[in-house]
């Protein structure tokens, strides 16, 4: 699935001058960032994190326009910020996100989750891994709001610093399975595992895949596995060790 997406979403990226801020109109852009909002605008409708991590910079030329906004009380959100938001809730139910040291998030996007929690959090590192020629655009977003991060590839990814959190939604789970292979390894080093995913991608069954990765992560972790069918109809895995 890859493959190509990552030349497309890239070129579309490297077609823009300077000004970057309508990139998430571009067709391959918005087909990979973007996702359904009413269900989830819904879910965090009344959370008082929105006062602190709005979106308003996007009508300013800062950050990305993603055309999926909704507005309340004068201020935006977009959609990556309200699934942002209503991840770290379903986080906080199984660990205390203030003691994170580390964070690395897998297929970061443009690197929404990251500058929400930062507006959240703080005294934390950011290792954003993802395929190559995507680098540029969560680096280009992040830069605009002066977030320190590393980036990387799979190949040469970081062991986490500190008490740490790997996330990986929607992204682990549209990796062939060589790339799965190689994540394996690397996700008894993290205390926290948080995986959105889906049920096939690619002719591969998600669910026997995650049910299987559950079963070898219970060597270190302590896993949960259920179907979230209020707002995004999609499958998590949470671990903790």
């Amino acid at each position: 699935m890859w493959d190509k997406l990552e030349d497309q979403v890239a070129n579309e990226f490297e077609s823009l001058d300077s000004d970057k801020s309508k990139f998430m109109k571009k067709q391959f852009a918005k087909r990979v960032y973007t996702g359904e909002i009413h269900f989830i605008w819904k879910e965090v409708l009344d959370d008082p994190w929105l006062e602190k991590v709005y979106d308003e910079e996007t009508r300013r030329g800062r950050g990305f326009y993603d055309q999926a906004t909704k507005m309340m009380k004068g201020r935006h959100y977009t959609q990556t910020t309200l699934r942002s938001v209503m991840y770290l809730r379903e986080m906080e139910k199984y660990f205390d996100l203030n003691r994170i040291k580390w964070i690395t998030d897998f297929g970061p996007g443009y690197g929404g989750f990251i500058r929400v929690w930062h507006k959240l959090f703080t005294n934390t590192q950011y290792q954003l891994v993802d395929l190559p020629r995507l680098h540029q655009i969560s680096q280009h977003y992040l830069n605009m709001y002066d977030i320190p991060a590393e980036w990387n590839t799979l190949e040469n990814h970081q062991s986490p610093k500190g008490l740490s959190l790997f996330m990986a939604t929607h992204s682990l789970n549209e990796c062939k399975m060589e790339t799965r292979d190689q994540v394996e390894k690397i996700l008894p080093e993290y205390d926290y595992i948080y995986i959105v995913y889906n049920d096939f991608c690619d002719g591969i069954n998600n669910l026997e895949y995650f049910q299987y990765l559950g079963a070898e992560l219970y060597n270190t972790h302590t896993v949960h596995l259920y179907f979230d069918k209020k707002a995004t109809h999609k499958w998590r895995l949470i671990a903790i060790k």
